[in-house]
């Protein structure tokens, strides 16, 4: 590069200096052209060295007519200083984590001893079951033998009863007896023409008493045999009605122990619901410190709304996009730009995108191991699983898959070649040439709109990600309303 004055490219105007007069001038030109050469050769591709700057600066080829210069690095206390927060930051959060971890450790005890609670309470119940089971069935038993019992009593009394009656019979045929045995012999004579007569009396009499005396034996007999059996009945009763304390005894200590155990339940549960508590705050903690530690470790920077705002117009015009949904996904993507990621591609991003990536920051003069990219998502589906691949690339968060498939008609449309996606200009129009794509959106349709922001994001499963379109236009319609405020 040729830095030197006219006067010295022309040497009809030497001619009518004094010659040392020359000499010194040409001495200080000279001088001057030598340093400030150097000064230029030694700024000559120069890339921000803090990985906390914003490089979504246009860093194309010298043919390049669009996009800002990329801003000077920090200066080397400022640089320590933030890197002394991110450590502070990073330790924060390691602590937090730890502490997660020692209440999970002490929640998975907590689930264990839970378990064993709920095990133990269910064998308690099984044998609640089985005692109340046995109680009924000796309840029933010992129903049936106090109905025996009863109807044995009864029937010895009908036989004391019948030997009573017995009895008053026989006592009067032997009063009878008595009767005629202190008759004289006249006196039978007189009542008794004939004395065969009296004897056949006599001996009616006597067989009938022996009659009854058989009849009185057999009772007593029956009366003694029921009164075994009564007493055999009222054995087997006072043996179950036993049997049956017991068993109460049984249920009763089972259904106290029960009672403890579930108390215990009580308390163990709720002690894991404060320590799911706990974990939830810490959890929280730990989002909120990550978050911050991933915008401080991002080389995203705050971009000017009237800078944004006028790139997505531009792009709205050439791609048919509404202004306010580009800038609505552009929100939710980087934040404007505050944070295209603090992730590196080899922790962060597929391998299989690896080469891709490389190619591109080499066509750009970016050292790929410093490029930030997005960290690795948990991406929630309607069914709670989680997953995604990180390393996505600057304020539109492309993949560098889907950037090769977009750089050459980006190149075309604004003269950035090769384009690059840490450029605003160049990730807005990335951006507008591929939700354009969606059917209905160039003509602004909300619907549309929302599908072309959840495929986005998530391609073909774009269906299971409705909440990101939801929260895509939600930005957007607060831009509309900016939008309209400032015109």
């Amino acid at each position: 590069m040729n830095h030197l004055p006219k006067i010295f490219k022309n040497q009809d105007s030497l001619k009518g200096l004094n010659w040392l007069t020359g000499a010194v001038l040409l001495g200080f030109f000279v001088s001057f052209n030598f340093v400030f050469s150097a000064n230029q050769n030694n700024n000559i591709g120069t890339t921000p060295a803090d990985d906390n700057n914003n490089n979504n600066t246009n860093t194309a080829s010298p043919n390049s007519n669009a996009g800002p210069s990329a801003p000077a690095a920090p200066p080397p206390a400022d640089l320590a200083k933030k890197q002394e927060e991110i450590a502070k930051k990073k330790e924060q959060l390691n602590s937090v984590r730890r502490q997660i971890d020692r209440f999970e450790e002490k929640s998975d005890l907590l689930e264990k001893k839970t378990d064993t609670i709920e095990q133990i309470l269910k064998a308690l119940d099984d044998e609640i079951s089985e005692a109340e089971a046995s109680l009924e069935k000796t309840s029933i038993l010992l129903n049936e033998i106090t109905a025996s019992v009863n109807q044995k009593k009864q029937e010895v009394s009908i036989k004391e009863f019948e030997i009573v009656e017995r009895k008053k019979i026989l006592m009067e045929y032997v009063r009878k007896l008595n009767l005629m045995d202190k008759k004289s012999f006249l006196e039978v004579i007189l009542e008794k023409p004939q004395l065969s007569e009296y004897f056949r009396e006599i001996e009616s009499i006597v067989a009938f008493e022996s009659r009854i005396k058989e009849m009185l034996d057999g009772l007593k007999d029956k009366k003694t045999e029921l009164i075994k059996e009564k007493e055999n009945l009222e054995d087997q009763q006072n043996e179950q009605a036993s049997l049956y304390a017991m068993q109460e005894d049984q249920r009763i200590t089972l259904e106290k122990n029960r009672r403890d155990r579930g108390s215990l339940l009580a308390e163990t549960q709720t002690e894991q619901y404060k320590l799911d508590n706990a974990i939830n705050k810490q959890q929280e903690v730990a989002n909120r410190l990550s978050a911050e530690l991933t915008s401080m470790q991002s080389l995203g920077e705050k971009i000017d709304f009237g800078q944004a705002l006028s790139d997505a117009q531009d792009v709205a015009r050439l791609t048919g996009v509404r202004t306010a949904f580009l800038l609505g996904v552009l929100r939710v993507e980087s934040n404007m730009g505050n944070n295209v990621g603090g992730g590196r591609y080899k922790t962060d991003m597929n391998p299989a995108q690896w080469d891709r990536f490389k190619s591109i920051c080499a066509s750009l003069g970016y050292d790929p191991d410093d490029r930030p990219v997005s960290r690795k998502p948990c991406y929630r589906d309607s069914s709670g699983n989680c997953s995604g691949w990180g390393g996505a690339m600057g304020p539109a968060q492309f993949m560098p898959s889907t950037w090769m498939g977009y750089k050459d008609e980006i190149a075309r449309i604004n003269g950035h070649n090769p384009a690059d996606p840490w450029n605003l200009r160049d990730a807005l129009t990335a951006m507008g040439l591929k939700l354009a794509k969606v059917p209905g959106v160039t003509n602004h349709e909300k619907k549309a709109e929302h599908k072309a922001a959840s495929i986005y994001l998530a391609g073909g499963n774009w269906e299971r990600f409705g909440w990101y379109g939801d929260r895509v236009l939600k930005y957007a319609d607060q831009f509309e309303v900016k939008i309209k405020e400032l015109n």
